[in-house]
């Protein structure tokens, strides 16, 4: 296998699982409103399509205004760099908080695709800077192949969250949902960092050495939000 399929492979499979993570998450977490096959399906094909087509639209948004204006190269990675930063900060400054309306929150609505969809929107930009040398095959082909990842990430947690609620091990969710967001977070982080790096600075860095450095910054900052999350013990 040559190092450039290797690298195709590898780097959809990074995109593909960090934007399907989320996507993941808010189906187990919605394993119960997602009862009929009808509702399921289309929250499934939601978002499969909505993670297929907001990639491709920031990424053709990056190309365009690079081709036309190559100067503006360093701003894009820097503004990828503060839109995905920005994306993470609040995602994180929001954990464990709860939903301002519980009803309107669990109602499977195109609002609610979208909202779960906004971070492959912002992977877009990040993404014209990832695949660098690659030919317009693949770099097409790779939009499809994070697409259907996408679709067997979603209908396998919505299995997985209706086999939850049958057998009554809700007590998963919690013990899980902390590594999923890890996972996440660290992957997005890194094409935030893939961005600032390659087009700011025109760095080339391995991109497993920056998904590690990506996970570990990822990992001190939810340390430090969940412990500040965490109930103190009151003395009496």
């Amino acid at each position: 296998m040559s190092a450039s399929l290797i690298d195709f492979i590898c780097a959809s499979l990074v995109m593909g699982l960090g934007i399907g993570t989320d996507v993941a998450i808010a189906t187990v977490l919605r394993a119960k409103q997602l009862y009929s096959f009808r509702r399921a399906m289309f929250w499934i094909i939601g978002v499969s399509l909505t993670h297929t087509l907001f990639p491709m639209i920031g990424y053709l948004f990056t190309y365009f205004s690079i081709q036309a204006i190559p100067l503006l190269t360093p701003i894009i990675g820097l503004v990828a760099f503060v839109c995905i930063s920005h994306f993470l900060w609040q995602e994180i400054s929001e954990l464990n908080q709860p939903p301002a309306d519980d009803n309107r929150q669990l109602i499977v609505s195109l609002s609610l695709i979208l909202a779960v969809s906004w971070d492959a929107l912002w992977s877009g930009p990040a993404k014209s800077a990832q695949v660098v040398d690659w030919s317009t095959l693949m770099i097409w082909s790779s939009f499809a192949f994070v697409g259907l990842l996408v679709l067997v990430i979603a209908v396998s947690s919505w299995l997985a969250g209706h086999w939850i609620m049958r057998t009554k091990q809700q007590s998963l969710i919690p013990l899980a949902t902390p590594i999923a967001l890890w996972f996440q977070y660290s992957i997005i982080g890194y094409f935030g960092l893939l961005a600032l790096l390659r087009y700011t600075f025109a760095l080339t860095i391995s991109w497993w050495q920056l998904l590690l450095v990506s996970a570990f910054i990822i990992a001190v900052i939810l340390n430090f939000r969940y412990l500040q999350i965490r109930p103190r013990k009151t003395v009496t």
